[in-house]
């Protein structure tokens, strides 16, 4: 039987519908595969756009965050220096302590031993750092700021012994002033976030403060350390140093003129004065009484106010706890607290208006005689009060009993307000008011620092407009009433009276310089505007100093010096107390001029409500003038301003007793003679063995010294007198009955109404022959 050969099935022949339908079923699996998987991935889609393109910026800033630790490095703020480079605000390093709680807790640190001894170091309670500690919310948690390397220390010390891990100490910077309060409301002083908060510090604040920089470190979970890291560092840019044209030697001359003149004269409501240089503006010393220490400068310096916060404090916390009483009492004394920093901390010579008084009789004077509408021997005629056409009151004088007829000098010598009325009508509203604001009493003066007011002034119409407003405000202006003027626009307004005319703009900061000492900024003195000629300039610096020789400032005469000014009274006007009763406070002032041959300085003293319980009439001439005098005496000869002192004067100043033992006599009366002194012979022996008053003490020149020819010395003492309410020749006859030298300061005028205010040293005390006592003469009726 033959085989069958096995055929292969045959494949059934597919129609081209049939294949064409079998497409499109696996068409649409597949797109439906697709779309499903579409539709599955957009929402990764949408993340991963969002994360890497719309977000990018925002995640990649929480990874760094995440991924990195950032410190700040501070920069050092910059030095302040006084004109002759001594430094009034410099910076010192210290540091901040630190806790990193989540990093505590994840080393698992002993916290109870971190709190007890940062207590111990720090001085603070354990139980706060226990809960900064346990406050995980925040990475850093400050514990103390700005302690002092010696803490610092301590704090270092304890953290190694122990193997601290989470405490850290950040070096920072803290402000210091060496010279404390001296100058404070200038310099100002530094808040505990290091930007300035007064004065200068706050003025010239984006200068000294710099740029910080920045070290980041890469860190783990939790903020570990990690394995392998990176460290990036950003320097700090230091701020630039100010020196001012402070001189820090004269500021102390003129507080601590102020501070005895607010103690003899029992000043209620402090003081305040400038010195100027009349020629460039250049404020040389600006004070304020009382002051403060800007290294504490939450401190109130003032006891009493001290002591009624304290009481007021107190009694809040007497009252019923959580209590709306002791809610109510706390807003007050913290809002009393808050007045009283503000009140110390205030710069009065430029934040302050006051009522110039008869200081402003020298610009009215100056006006009317650039314009022309007075001259030297205009005549006035003051029987002690007036009636003045269109002022509907009477116009009374300071003097009672009149000053008499007249001319221009006595006028401004003896500060009568009637014929500055005169002098004011004469000249004219519009005029006057024209030169009020050429001499810069309407605007700021432009000086750098914070605060500046710009007085406060009637409108013009005031003046002028004498049908409606009469001739009031124009003759109370002219001597000085019914407006304020800041301290600083006079001082400067006064300079230009006798610097030839030129109006100058004041300023504080001579140079900013760099790290390295470069000068990055040069302040040059500027000229604002001409205001009267170099003949009237010249013409009102001999008439102020008539107002010293011959007139209310007699009491400002000072001792080998020529000296100009004007004395000021004036009433506080817009001041109340706390009932709403207009007060009767006066502010007394003098603005003076040295030398008057070659004006170089102005000085303005001012003192808020000298008491009358103290016996001295309550006048600029009597208060505020011997004050300046006594500035004058200390700054001119420090400046450079050489004394001129004749035969006349010489006995006005002190000279030290030389040493004339073991000398013959014929040599001991040679080398006094040098010394302008002489000599009372007391024995017969070869040499000089002893002498009064000893070496070294001070006694007025062409004073009488005893030398001792082998007779031994007397080793009496002696108690000594009261001068007070004596006159000048009185007090002499009194000094040598006592065998003591007496110097005198003061008016040298001859006249009834000079007598001893002040002697040096109290009466009653025990002193050896010989001593020097200094007396003050006053002239009493040196009033205005």
């Amino acid at each position: 039987m033959a085989n069958k050969r096995q055929q292969k099935p045959k494949k059934k022949k597919v129609s081209g519908e049939a294949a064409q339908q079998a497409n499109r079923v696996i068409l649409t699996r597949t797109i439906i595969v697709m779309v499903g998987c579409i539709v599955l991935f957009i929402p990764l889609i949408v993340t991963i756009y969002g994360l890497m393109v719309s977000e990018h910026e925002k995640y990649e800033t929480m990874a760094l965050a995440n991924q990195t630790r950032s410190m700040s490095v501070s920069a050092e703020r910059g030095i302040v220096y006084d004109r002759n480079m001594n430094i009034m605000a410099t910076s010192t390093t210290v540091e901040n302590v630190i806790l990193d709680p989540l990093f505590i807790q994840d080393q698992e640190q002993d916290v109870t031993l971190i709190a007890t001894g940062l207590s111990e170091i720090l001085d603070i309670d354990a139980a706060y750092i226990l809960s900064q500690a346990a406050d995980t919310e925040k990475q850093y948690k400050n514990i103390k700021n700005k302690i002092p390397k010696e803490e610092a220390d301590e704090v270092r010390e304890f953290i190694n012994e122990n193997e601290l891990k989470g405490v850290y100490l950040e070096p920072t910077s803290k402000r210091y002033y060496p010279n404390e309060s001296l100058s404070a409301q200038v310099v100002g002083f530094v808040n505990s976030e290091n930007v300035g908060g007064e004065g200068i510090e706050a003025y010239y604040d984006g200068i000294l403060q710099g740029i910080g920089g920045k070290i980041i470190t890469t860190k783990g979970n939790n903020g570990t350390e990690m394995l392998y890291t990176y460290e990036k560092y950003y320097d700090a840019s230091n701020g630039d140093n100010l020196i001012l044209t402070l001189d820090s030697t004269v500021q102390y001359f003129l507080e601590k003129n102020l501070q005895i003149a607010t103690e003899k004269y029992d000043v209620l409501n402090g003081a305040f004065g400038i010195v100027m240089d009349v020629n460039t503006g250049e404020v040389i010393a600006m004070a304020n009484m009382g002051s403060y220490d800007p290294n504490n400068y939450l401190e109130i310096y003032d006891t009493e106010k001290q002591l009624e916060l304290e009481n007021q404090y107190q009694m809040a916390m007497g009252l019923p706890d959580e209590s709306a009483e002791q809610k109510e009492a706390f807003a007050a004394y913290n809002a009393a607290m808050s007045t009283a920093r503000l009140r110390q901390w205030r710069n009065r010579c430029v934040s302050d208006g006051y009522e110039p008084g008869s200081t402003f009789k020298v610009i009215t004077l100056a006006a009317a005689l650039e314009e022309q509408a007075v001259d030297l021997t205009t005549s006035y005629s003051c029987g002690g009060a007036a009636q003045i056409p269109g002022r509907p009151q009477l116009l009374h004088c300071w003097k009672k009993e009149g000053h008499g007829t007249i001319d221009t000098w006595d006028a401004l010598g003896g500060s009568c307000n009637i014929a500055f009325a005169h002098i004011g009508l004469a000249l004219g509203g519009d005029a006057l008011y024209d030169y009020i604001e050429a001499f810069g009493m309407l605007s700021q003066t432009g000086i750098d620092l914070p605060g500046e007011a710009s007085g406060v002034f009637h409108e013009k119409k005031f003046l002028t407009d004498h049908a409606n407003h009469g001739t009031a405000y124009l003759t109370s202006t002219a001597f000085g009433q019914t407006f304020k003027v800041t301290p600083i626009q006079l001082t400067r307004a006064i300079a230009a009276v006798v610097n030839g005319g030129y109006l100058m703009e004041p300023y504080i900061v001579d140079e900013i310089t760099d790290g390295d000492g470069n000068v990055v900024q040069k302040t040059e003195p500027t000229v604002v505007r001409q205001v009267i000629s170099q003949e009237t300039s010249q013409l009102m610096q001999e008439m102020m100093e008539y107002v010293v020789v011959e007139g209310t400032a007699s009491n400002a005469k000072t001792v080998g010096y020529r000296v100009g000014g004007k004395t000021g009274t004036s009433e506080k006007i817009d001041t109340f107390d706390e009932n709403g009763v207009a007060v009767e406070d006066k502010i007394v002032s003098f603005v003076g001029v040295a030398p008057m041959n070659d004006p170089k300085y102005v000085v303005l003293v001012a003192l808020d409500t000298p008491s009358t319980a103290t016996g001295y009439y309550i006048s600029g001439g009597i208060t505020a003038a011997p004050t300046v005098r006594d500035v004058f005496s200390d700054i001119l000869p420090y400046l450079g301003v050489e004394p001129d002192y004749n035969a006349e004067n010489i006995e006005l100043i002190n000279v030290a007793v030389p040493n004339v033992t073991e000398l013959t006599q014929a040599e001991a009366v040679n080398v006094l003679k040098e010394k302008s002194l002489t000599a009372r012979v007391v024995g017969e022996g070869p040499t000089v063995t002893d002498q009064i008053p000893t070496v070294g003490m001070e006694v007025p020149g062409t004073s009488q010294i005893v030398i001792y020819m082998g007779e031994p010395k007397p080793t009496d003492r002696v108690e000594m007198p009261d001068f007070t309410g004596l006159s000048i020749a009185q007090a002499n006859d009194l000094a040598a009955q006592s065998d003591l030298y007496l110097q005198t300061k003061g008016t040298s005028r001859d006249s009834s109404a000079v007598s001893v205010t002040y002697q040096d040293i109290q009466a009653g005390e025990m002193v050896d022959l010989g001593t020097t006592v200094t007396i003050e003469l006053t002239d009493h009726s040196a009033q205005d």
